[in-house]
């Protein structure tokens, strides 16, 4: 939407120089084609689809896959998962969850969503199967029961 926005403003700007101050045709090329360079670019790095492949006894692949029909892979063995966490994310403006892996000699969270904000309903299954896959303890009945 942003992308359309600009490429939108570019040409009219170029229009209003050519109408108001006889400008040359090559000034409009040049709008033209630099309102086409920031469309493209733009439009290369929004996050169309992120997905998680759960691997029994293998690992866990996380996907992220752009609207330029490029994908980005990630593979994380199973024996460096400690433990998939479910989060709380609070900002003034919004809350929202967000599934997130503890990793083994690593200081940071590595998310498995980073773009894309799914629903609670769709990240409980997902939480639920890494948890099973990695054999970590602490699942969802064991917390409501003490």
């Amino acid at each position: 939407m942003l992308a359309c926005f600009s490429a939108v403003v570019l040409l009219l700007n170029a229009l209003y120089l050519i109408i108001a101050q006889d400008m040359l045709v090559s000034v409009l090329l040049l709008h033209l084609i630099t309102g086409v360079v920031v469309f493209r670019l733009l439009r290369k790095n929004i996050v169309e689809k992120e997905s998680v492949v759960i691997i029994p006894s293998f690992g866990v692949q996380l996907e992220t896959h752009y609207r330029s029909r490029r994908a980005v892979r990630c593979f994380v063995p199973i024996d460096k998962i400690l433990k998939p966490i479910l989060n709380e994310c609070v900002t003034p403006v919004t809350c929202y969850w967000s599934l997130a892996l503890l990793l083994r000699e690593e200081d940071e969270l590595m998310l498995v969503f980073k773009t894309l904000r799914p629903p609670l309903k769709m990240l409980l299954p997902i939480w639920k199967a890494l948890c099973a896959t990695t054999d970590s303890s602490d699942s969802l009945e064991t917390k409501s029961d003490s």
